[in-house]
């Protein structure tokens, strides 16, 4: 026998003790109160928190986001050997290569002394180049214009003339400013001025992949022959159909005006990168 049959009294009080403790917990569980809260675990609660823009007395420079260590390097995803089914295992490849990035031709648009590459490192289709289209006019096309001249809804309004595409300095490829590696790395990292005080136009790395930044570079390039490709360029299938639409843009247009057009050119017929 326990010594709680021999006292039930002792035994009351204790089951009594029990019960009260279980109402007052769940008691703090929903329960509307003006009493402060309950802190049960504060090493958890007041846990330091790090904020992606967050300043921090810890370090020098006062902020919370840290540069990788020199020399490390990122690993993830999947190694193996591509498998027959090329559509599920490119998929998880694509994913690894992309978070290394040990290719600096195709990530940096540079070779391996450092120089811009001239040319796109990739071959692109038609169906690249629409997707370069479509994501030129949605991150590019408000400052740099439809047909990149520089007079987009944006670019029209600035304090100084914005970058014309057509200008012997973006299409003469014996300058850096011309070579594909450069335009790359501009639309991804943006403009500083020589100080790196000032940032004359944001990097678009955060909206952009490698990939669809590599498209828009090639779809520059289709603009860029938009302006000096003729009627005989065009493949003959469809010259009467290019014809008609210059002829209906020409009658459209207001006598003796020289404006750019600011509409989304038509779509290209090119089938791969220059």
């Amino acid at each position: 026998m326990t010594k709680f049959e021999h006292h039930p009294a002792v035994l009351c009080a204790t089951l009594a003790a029990l019960a009260l403790s279980a109402g007052t917990l769940q008691g703090c569980r929903g329960d509307r109160s003006t009493e402060p809260p309950r802190q049960f675990f504060p090493d958890l609660d007041d846990a330091p928190k790090w904020e992606p823009q967050g300043e921090s007395n810890f370090f020098a420079d006062g902020r919370m986001m840290r540069q990788p260590v020199a020399g490390t390097v990122p690993f993830g995803r999947q190694a193996f050997v591509p498998s027959e089914d090329k559509a599920w295992s490119t998929s998880w490849s694509e994913k690894r290569e992309d978070l290394l990035k040990a290719d600096p031709v195709f990530y940096a648009g540079k070779d391996d002394k450092g120089a811009w590459i001239a040319k796109v490192p990739v071959k692109f289709s038609q169906q690249d180049l629409l997707r370069g289209q479509e994501r030129y006019n949605i991150s590019c096309a408000s400052c740099h214009g439809y047909d990149g001249a520089g007079q987009g809804t944006v670019g029209s309004q600035w304090s100084y003339p914005l970058p014309n595409f057509h200008d012997e300095k973006y299409r003469d490829v014996s300058q850096d400013t011309a070579k594909d590696g450069y335009l790359y790395h501009i639309a991804r990292n943006g403009v500083w001025s020589p100080d790196g005080a000032q940032n004359k136009m944001p990097g678009y790395a955060h909206a952009l992949t490698a990939e669809d930044t590599w498209r828009i570079v090639a779809y520059i390039r289709v603009l860029q022959a938009t302006r000096s490709a003729t009627l005989s360029d065009v493949p003959e299938a469809q010259r009467e159909k290019v014809r008609a639409a210059i002829e209906a843009a020409a009658s459209a247009a207001p006598a003796g005006a020289t404006t750019p057009p600011t509409t989304p050119p038509t779509t290209p017929t090119t089938g791969g990168a220059p």
